[in-house]
This record gives C-alpha cells, structure tokens and sequence, in this order.
C-alpha cells in the first residue's frame, strides 16, 4: 500500500485537494445561511410591533383604546381602523387623528370611549394597522386581529416586572401572559 501511495502521490493530493475545497464550499455555504438567519432575527428584534387594544379600568364606567408601540425602534402610523366605529371625545374616525403619528419605543397613547362599558362590550372590533419604522422608509408592517371584548368583565390585567430582561421582553411576556390568560377563559 505504501508503495502504491508513493507511485500515485499526485492522483492522492488531487483527491485530498477535491474533498478539501468540497467541504470548504459546503462550510462557506452554511456560513452565509448563519448569516442570513441572524440578520433577519436581527431585523425582527429591532423592529417597532404596535398593538391597540381596549383597556378596562373596574373603577371607571368605560373603557379606554390605548396603542403602544413594544418594539426597540420608533414607528409612524399610516393607517388605523377599528370596525366598529369607537366614539371619541371628537366624532373624528380613529385613522383620521393617528395617522402619521409617531410612537418611540414602549410609548403609549391612551384615548377616552364615550360609551358605557357595557355599549362598548356588546360586539367585538377588528383591528388594522399599518406602520413603518422610522430607521427604514422601505419597510411598512400590517397587523390585523380582533380584539373580543364579552369577557372584559371577567378579566385582569397585571403588569407584571421581571428584573433580568428588558422592558420590551418584559412587555411582550406580559402580552403573551395576557393572551393565555385570555385563552384559558375560552
């Protein structure tokens, strides 16, 4: 065998040389699939995330619609609908007064409901929004859901701190509590 290596060196150097630059094209491959994941998460966690949702007080006779931007970067609204209509301290529709808004990070706006609870909880109400971040022109988000709203006199909510994490995880964990709690009553 020693033999035949030392008459073949060059045929086992070019095998040796193939599988090399084969297994270098498969790592560098990999590598930019790596990259590619991670700037996407990255992307993802910069981003601004903007919900609306009603808010119940038990010491007040109505509710409140407050939107709050959790993610890290600032957000300009371009468009909000809720159906059914809401009535405000204005007879203004809700995408009239917020849009082009802008919301920095973990900042909230809270607005009146003039109805009574009970007037505001008998249906539910669909949700649009449309923004984009602040940092980025180029890139607009979309979210629709609907917020039910029969079961606000059953529910609470706490905000709830953990000192380890960041007030934006905070947040997100106190809405994914929220939902489960919400979830569990179904």
């Amino acid at each position: 065998m020693i033999e035949w290596l030392n008459q073949n060196q060059g045929f086992v150097m070019s095998v040796l040389t193939a599988v090399y630059v084969l297994a270098t094209i498969v790592i560098v491959v990999y590598n930019r699939k790596s990259i590619k994941e991670m700037q996407e998460s990255r992307k993802a966690e910069s981003r601004p995330y903007i919900f609306a949702y009603l808010h119940k007080d038990p010491r007040d006779l109505c509710f409140y619609l407050r939107i709050k931007n959790y993610g890290k970067t600032g957000a300009l609204i371009e468009n909000i609908e809720i159906s059914p209509k809401l009535k405000f301290v204005e007879e203004t529709e809700t995408k009239d007064f917020l849009k082009n808004v802008v919301l920095a990070p973990d900042q909230l706006l809270q607005f009146i409901v003039l109805e009574q609870k009970e007037e505001t909880m008998k249906c539910n109400y669909n949700v649009g929004l449309r923004y984009k971040s602040t940092q980025t022109d180029k890139e607009q988000f979309e979210e629709s859901y609907t917020l039910i709203v029969q079961y606000a006199h059953q529910m609470g909510y706490t905000d709830n701190k953990t000192s380890n994490i960041s007030p934006e995880a905070n947040a997100l964990k106190n809405i994914a509590g929220y939902l489960d709690s919400i979830r569990s009553k179904l």
